[in-house]
């Protein structure tokens, strides 16, 4: 190395910014401060570097290792530094241990360095950079005033001085950005991918999945409130939903101001990046981000940030001077872009760029970019240079239509851009371009916002830029407020119309799944045929959508072809069930069990079995309680039944609309339908444990639970009314494998549905059961009547429909030939094991039982005569007691739970069974006692044996009182006095919380009273509160003073026998009193016959009179509205409550055996013996395992039946469902059809008896009206004629009725299906190709202009849309193009001369007469008219006069030269009266009438030249205008505009036209 290189490389310090001059060309590759040491170490006089540098030893021992490290043999000194220094410049020395090292490092800043002055200021004059002298660096060379400044020359890069983070000072923000100043040479390409390590490593971005580019004026920013609001929205949806990154101009001001403000708002904040690209030197108090200005308490800094530890700076955000901004204070980091200049505006624009394509291509995923999409809204020139940048870069563009300035500019050239082609050395190049009329409008546009840059020759720069802008129609999105959808969904078509290909379209995919707009991804993606998705990238993007909760997604990856049989797997489910959201129920319960359990684990399918099971009671073993399921296994088995488990795991998740729609596919969608009904209500109860109060989730599960029960009623119904009994009671009783062998029938009872017990199905198949093989038409009186033997033989039974198995007969099979009837003894058996025969025994013996114990309890016994031993009626009441313990546990053990633990849990959650218990043990507790008595003959008890005589008694009453409530369990039977109890129960409820009340009151009172009446008391506290609460409790029942306590009060007596009283038994007392207090005995005396009950019962009353108000009027009364309530809440539910609980009568009696108690210990005793004889009979064994194995098979093929009835039961319900909306939404579009038509009517008389005077005649639009509607310039009002039925005005062809507010494409129009309609004169006029039809441009086969003279129009999957909106008929009608049908209309006139031949006037105006046509086969006359294919012109105005008024095409060719001089010099003063959209009565959704009309008035020869009809015309003739003429409405109005075009006489002045 040279010494010529050893100096390109120093670098010396200066002054507090450690600025250096002179840089090497890569400083940003070195360290400057190193070189410096190093410099400095090799200056050979020590001692006075020593005195000159405090810092020498350490620069001396850094320059030790660097010659430690390069020591070689035979190197000098100056060699060994020389290496040093080359590997200095590799990068391999100097250790970049923190984020500081690596900025100064690698990142400069550009300086002046050479002052020149621009101004002259006293204090601190101006460089021609634009900073004052004391903002350069120390070593800046100070030129001549007049000396030439230029930025290569005059500026250097030093060490970066500005970094780290921003503590903004006076706004109310939490946010400290992080920032950076960087010189503008770091944007080129080789030095600016230092910035990814920056990004991803020092300041920790996490991946985006989208880059969005906002660009938009600063200055002059003035932006509408709804489109402001509009743009935030949109730009929040889709920062939150995708996780993006945004990239701003970082001012705080204009859009960038916009931008911050709605993520300083957003509570996402501190997860959305927003990064600013600003200009360094227009920032509003630069200097503050100086580092010299950094925080200095180190300790500070380390606790604020002890992992980065990057300096920060107070920032004050305040009114910026002209030309200068502040930072905004809600972006999250600022990149401050420094060209050594002070003024100069955009150096950041190129900057940003290349910042824009690294993150992209940092973020390459299968060899695709990062998206991004720029949105522009207002801004200027940089923002449309910008644009273009953008798009020739291939990146997305979307920009804010009505925003103003240079958004608007562009709006407007991009759709009234036309293709035309022309030709360039020899080949036609297709290009875009604008019409006349176009382009002088867009001038005048650019005039309004940019007149400023008319001298310097932007205006045809901004064309150009416009013009390049319009030629990328895939990647430019125009959006405005009055489109139906938000601005992000138009962020995500832009993006979907990017370049095709396998894994573009998958990230496209993703981002609309996140973005939750299915209709992009089926117009863009899936409406394209280039690419399909394989099987394992639809299962990969359905696993996506699914945690997403992407219903709509869902159910077009399925239409597309997704299979869900082969998507859920164990791997799939078990990511589902670990990805659920924090915020679900089932997310919570999964958790609790996990905390539980103490699992470190993820979630397994076990966990989830076990809280299904825990949800169905134990009634219910899942498949995922399999011990395979119990590890987080990835196996690519499948399931049997998926859809059910899906509709289980949307249920879980909380989402309905997936829960519904996997549901309709489910094998069994009654019993999962029930399922999922039970799941929900116990996430309802887990929501009230866990005390969220979430009144909205609560709602919701509610209203979900519910809408499952219905939807399994209704597919009951269905089954009910279009399938055979048998068919649904299969349906009802057969076992289900996928649900742990459960019947429907069990699942309904497990579940609680009551709407789904009540229905008819189910309560019919109840009363099968409940009559046995008994006709259900034997009336209840014979039944009891018959009940003694031998009678019931004489009762009609039903014939046998049931196998010998016990399974049901196929309901074809049941012919006369093979049903039986019943023998003596089998009528005998199915009468007494009947449910109903069942429950008239018990009830009789029951009945028997309590007359037994009453006379137990009320047979003789005092103490003369006292019972001892044990009676006959005590063995008979101990006998039955016994017998219901085996009952009991028959009725445990039949329950459908496996663990006998819950069986037990189960039984004893209704309080009747756990109080039957009690009272047996109780019972059986008394009766112990009463056999200890001692028989003792005409003898007495002694004290002992007779206080056990009376705990007997007082158990044994107990256990009667409640043996007599429980009786009341046998009228649940019964329909009216059933729902008497159920209300009963709810009322008991009600009062026990009102007792609470109640007791507040009274205890208030009473002990206050008891206090004040009784102020020396010798009795027991207990004794004193109950005499206390009862007096207060009896006053509620009016028993008040009733020993005549009111006297003694006033006379004080009550007071003074409490005083004597106290004194006599307490005298010592008193000695101690006269002692202590040192009173006589006169003080004593005194003080007790002192009357102080006079003010004690004044005092009580008024307690006593506000205690009977609360109590009697106010709390009674409430509680008399409570019941109320519970009384018409209960009566409004009574056929549920009494058809529920007659269904669980009914299963009890069902399971019950059929000899009742006490005679049931015989029917245990008898199962015994046999239960233990088979198990020495193998041979019966073997028998019944060949009938099960019949029945396995039976069952296999009933469930299997069952399962496609379901599956039709489901499109049946589905059909009527669809049906009954299609019928509502259609009647309710006819109503407001009418009522619409009807307003339009009113509002139309009203304005014509109005209107008087001279009218304005209100225009249409076109290229030189404005509407007076609402949508702006050149915005139509809505047609009326083109929505006229029938179609043209008369015919056959009907039109949907398109209501006022539903004509516009925006407003959105649901069922909106029109017929399509083209008539068969026309259908060969036009291709019915519409792909090989060019719209919006000039066909350069067929030369059919299809612009429109009103504005481009959208074309939507191939077909033109009326730019005006719905018509309610699709297709061509009676015209001939798709699309705009030009018509060029010319309205001929001349002045009237009837008589004489002179002119005459009407009211002071002239009357002018109009040349008239009427085409054959018409009744009416109409202006004259021809179509055309290209643009009309006057050229084509004139071939109308010719042709249509005067034939002059078959005349010779003299005649036809002088007819064209005549012509021509008419249509010298020719008048434009109308261009755009006529509202016609032919127009259709896809081709529409378009008029150019021009008038033209006759002098001289031609006005008297007779006419001649043209072809296709039967007469052509003049038509004074004295009158109204018998024209068409549309016509008319043309008329009515040419006759104030004219001056001339209206006849239809004053009239509402159109």
């Amino acid at each position: 190395m040279t010494k010529a290189d050893k100096d390109g490389l120093v670098k010396e310090q200066e002054g507090d910014q450690a600025s250096k001059s002179d840089p090497p060309s890569n400083g940003g590759d070195k360290s400057a401060l190193v070189i410096e040491n190093i410099k400095t170490v090799s200056i050979d006089n020590e001692d006075e570097k020593k005195k000159e540098d405090p810092d020498y030893e350490k620069n001396k021992q850094l320059f030790a290792r660097l010659g430690d490290i390069n020591k070689e043999d035979g190197n000098s000194l100056s060699e060994q530094v020389e290496l040093g220094l080359e590997k200095l410049k590799n990068n391999s020395i100097v250790a970049e241990k923190t984020f500081e090292d690596w900025v100064r490092r690698h990142i400069n800043v550009r300086e002046c360095c050479k002052f020149v002055k621009k101004k002259d200021n006293k204090d601190d004059p101006i460089c021609k950079c634009g900073n004052k002298r004391s903002a350069h660096i120390q070593r800046t060379v100070e030129l001549e005033g007049g000396s030439k400044w230029e930025q290569s020359s005059c500026t250097t890069l030093i060490e970066n001085n500005s970094f780290g983070k921003i503590n903004f000072t006076g706004v109310d923000t939490t946010t400290q950005p992080h920032y950076m100043r960087i010189a503008v040479d770091n944007g080129h390409k080789d030095t600016i991918k230092k910035l990814e390590r920056l990004l991803t490593e020092f300041w920790k971005l996490n991946e985006p999945d989208l880059l969005l580019s906002v660009t938009g004026g600063a200055k002059s920013f003035n932006v509408s409130h709804d489109i402001c609001g509009s743009f935030q929205q949109g730009l929040l949806s889709a920062a939150k939903s995708t996780n993006a990154w945004l990239i701003t101009g970082g001012q705080n001001c204009g859009v960038m101001k916009l931008v911050g403000d709605v993520i300083g708002r957003s509570i996402f904040t501190s997860k959305i990046c927003t990064i600013g690209v600003g200009n360094w030197g227009k920032t509003w108090r630069r200097e503050m981000l100086l580092n010299k200005n950094r925080i200095t308490n180190t300790q500070d800094l380390e606790d604020l940030h002890p992992q980065s530890r990057e300096p920060m700076v107070n920032y004050t955000v305040d009114a910026p001077a002209k030309g200068y901004a502040t930072l905004d204070p809600n972006h999250t980091h600022h990149f401050l872009v420094d060209d050594g200049t002070a003024e100069k505006e955009g150096i950041e624009i190129d900057f940003r760029g290349e910042l824009e394509s690294l993150i992209c291509n940092m973020f390459t995923k299968d060899g695709v970019s990062l998206p991004m999409v720029t949105i522009m809204i207002e801004g200027g020139m940089q923002s449309i240079d910008q644009a273009v940048s953008t798009l020739r870069k291939g990146k997305t563009l979307v920009v804010l239509k009505g925003s103003g300035r240079a958004s608007d500019i562009l709006c407007y050239g991009y759709e009234h851009s036309i293709e035309v082609e022309r030709e360039v050395d020899g080949a036609l190049v297709k290009e875009r371009t604008l019409t006349d009329a176009c382009h002088a409008e867009m001038i005048k546009l650019i005039e309004k916002d940019f007149s400023k840059y008319k001298a310097q020759g932007m205006y045809e720069k901004m064309m150009d830029a416009v013009m390049e802008i319009s030629t990328y129609r895939k990647t430019v999105t125009i959006f405005s407020i009055h489109n139906p959808e938000p601005l992000d969904f138009y962020i995500l078509s832009s993006l979907m119309q990017s370049s095709a290909g396998g894994a573009t379209r998958m990230r496209q995919m993703r981002l609309a799944i996140t973005w939750g707009h299915a209709k992009v991804a089926k117009e863009f993606i899936f409406a394209r045929k280039e690419y399909k998705f394989s099987a394992e990238e639809l299962n990969s993007l359905l696993l996506f959508s699914i945690i997403k909760q992407r219903t709509e997604f869902v159910k077009l990856l399925i239409d597309y072809g997704a299979n869900v049989r082969e998507f859920v797997t164990q791997a799939h489910m078990v990511r589902l069930f670990n990805e659920l959201r924090t915020s679900t129920g089932g997310y919570r319960l999964l958790q609790e069990k996990r905390k539980k359990e103490k699992q470190d684990r993820g979630v397994v399918l076990s966990d989830v079995g076990s809280i299904l099971n825990l949800i169905m009671q134990g009634s219910y073993k899942s498949i995922f309680c399999d011990p395979k399921y119990n590890e987080l296994a990835q196996g690519d088995e499948t399931f049997e039944n998926p859809f059910d488990l899906m509709t289980i795991y949307s249920c879980f998740s909380d989402c309905q609309s997936m829960a519904l729609l996997f549901w309709e596919n489910c094998r069994t969608p009654m019993a999962t339908g029930l399922v999922s009904h039970k799941i929900y209500m116990f996430l309802d109860k887990m929501e009230g444990r866990w005390a969220r109060m979430d009144e909205e989730m609560t709602e919701k599960l509610e209203n979900a639970a519910h809408e499952f029960e219905m939807l399994s009623c209704g597919l009951l119904t269905a089954c009910y009314h279009n399938y055979d009994k048998a068919e649904w009671i299969n349906i009802l009783t057969v076992k289900m494998k996928d649900w742990g062998n459960l019947s429907l029938f069990d699942i309904a009872s497990i579940t609680g549905s009551k709407n789904f017990i009540s229905h008819a199905a189910y309560q019919s198949y109840l009363t099968d059961i409940w009559m046995g093989n008994i006709h259900a038409s034997t009336p209840t009186w014979k039944l009891l009547l018959y009940i003694i033997p031998p009678l019931p033989i004489f009762l009609s039974f039903n014939t046998r429909v049931t196998n010998k198995d016990g399974t049901l007969k196929r309901l074809d099979s049941l012919t006369d030939e093979n049903t039986t009837k019943f023998s003596g003894r089998e009528r005998l058996l199915l009468y007494y094991t009947s449910p109903v025969i069942k429950f008239f025994l018990n009830t009789i013996t029951y009945l028997i039982f309590l007359a037994v114990y009453v006379v137990v309890l009320l047979q003789r016994s005092d103490e003369e005569h006292a019972v001892s031993g044990v009676s006959a009626s005590d063995v008979y009441t101990i006998v039955f007691v016994i017998s219901t313990f085996p009952v009991e546990l028959a009725q445990i053990f039949a329950k459908h739970t496996k663990s006998i633990t819950k069986k037990f849990a189960r039984h004893f959650k209704k309080i009747y069974n756990l109080l039957d218990f009690i009272m047996v043990i109780l019972f059986l507790f008394g009766f112990t006692i009463k056999a200890r008595l001692s028989d003792k003959d005409n003898e007495r008890y002694d004290l002992t044996e007779y206080s056990r005589y009376h705990q007997y008694r007082l158990i044994s009453s107990l256990c009667f009182a409640f043996y007599c409530f429980t009786f009341m369990r046998m009228f649940e039977i019964n329909s009216k006095i059933g729902p008497k109890l159920f209300m009963i129960r709810r009322m008991s409820i009600d009062l026990f919380f009102f007792f609470f009340l109640l007791l507040v009151f009274t205890m208030t009172y009473c002990i206050t009273s008891e206090a004040l009446l009784y102020p020396f008391n010798s009795k027991s506290v207990g004794s004193t509160v109950f005499n206390a609460v009862k007096r207060a409790y009896l006053n509620v029942f009016g028993e008040i003073d009733s020993a005549g306590m009111e006297t003694k009060l006033i006379e004080g007596t009550c007071t003074k026998d409490s005083f004597k009283e106290t004194f006599e038994n307490h005298a010592r007392y008193a000695e101690n009193i006269r002692t202590v207090h040192n009173c006589s005995q006169v003080d004593i005396d005194l003080m007790k016959e002192t009357t102080v009950g006079e003010v004690n019962y004044y005092i009580t009353f008024v307690l006593l009179c506000c205690y009977l108000l609360f109590v009697n009027i106010m709390l009674i009364n409430l509680l008399i509205a409570i019941f109320s309530n519970t009384y018409a809440d209960t009566e409004a539910k009574s056929g549920i409550i009494y058809k529920t609980q007659r269904a669980e009568v009914i299963l009890q009696f069902k399971e019950r055996p059929w000899l009742p108690n006490p005679l049931s210990l015989f029917y245990f005793l008898i199962i015994f013996i046999k239960k233990v004889a088979d198990k020495c009979f193998c041979k019966k064994k073997l028998h019944r395992s060949q009938i099960k194995k019949v029945n396995t098979q039976t069952a296999s093929f009933n469930a299997f039946r069952a399962s496609l009835i379901e599956a039709e039961c489901v499109g049946i319900y589905t059909r009527k469902k669809k049906e009954k909306a299609v019928s509502v939404t259609s009647l309710l579009e006819k109503l407001h059809s009418k009522f619409t038509r009807l307003e339009i009517t009113v509002d139309r008389v009203e304005k014509c008896m109005k209107l008087s005077g001279n009218f304005d005649t209100p225009q249409l639009g076109g290229s030189d009206h404005t509407s007076t509607e609402k949508g702006g310039p050149n915005e139509l009002p809505l047609h009326v004629f083109a929505r006229i039925s029938p179609y043209g005005g008369s015919g056959e062809v009907a039109r949907t009725a398109v209501p006022d507010d539903k004509v516009r494409w925006e407003a959105l129009h649901e069922w909106y299906d029109p017929p399509e309609f083209t008539d068969e004169n026309v259908e060969e006029t036009d291709s019915n190709e519409m792909s090989t039809i060019k719209f919006n441009e000039v066909d350069s086969q067929t030369k059919v202009d299809r612009t429109s003279l009103y504005k481009p129009y959208k074309v939507i999957d191939g077909d033109p849309i009326n730019p005006c909106g719905r018509t309610g008929l699709k297709g061509r009608g009676y015209l001939h193009r798709w699309g705009p049908n030009k018509f060029a209309v010319t309205i001929v006139t001349r002045w009237a001369r009837p008589g004489t031949g002179n002119t005459f006037s009407i009211k002071n105006k002239q009357v002018i007469e109009v040349l008239l046509a009427k085409a054959d086969k018409s009744t009416l006359f109409t202006l004259p008219k021809l179509r055309c294919d290209s643009t009309p012109d006057v050229d084509i105005h004139k071939k109308v006069v010719k042709t249509v008024c005067y034939n002059y095409e078959e005349v010779s060719e003299t005649e036809n030269e002088n007819s064209n001089k005549l012509i021509a010099k008419a249509f010298e003063d020719h008048k434009e009266i109308y261009k755009g959209y006529f509202d016609d009565s032919v127009n259709t959704d896809n081709a529409w009438v378009e008029l150019h009309v021009t008038t033209v008035h006759l002098e001289g020869n031609l006005s008297t030249t007779p006419t001649e009809k043209g072809i296709g015309f039967e007469e052509v003739t003049w038509t004074m205008l004295n009158k109204k003429a018998q024209v068409r409405q549309n016509d008319a109005w043309l008329l009515k505009i040419t006759c104030n075009k004219l001056q001339c006489y209206n006849p239809w002045r004053g009239e509402v036209l159109l």
